[in-house]
């Protein structure tokens, strides 16, 4: 399991990395539908591994 968990932050980190640079430019474009939906899927992906790795 800690190696699981371990892995988890690591590819967390990233994901928030990502959705740091995404939020951003949905600031400067709002009516961008792909970054939109890549925040949707990096927030979708990270509620999931919680849930299946039995995170609150």
């Amino acid at each position: 399991m800690d190696d699981l968990l371990a892995d988890f932050l690591t590819e967390t980190n990233e994901s928030l990395a990502e959705l740091d640079v995404a939020l951003v430019t949905l600031e400067r474009a709002p009516d961008d539908a792909e970054t939109l939906s890549g925040v949707f899927r990096l927030v979708h992906t990270i509620k999931g591994t919680c849930g299946f790795l039995g995170l609150p």
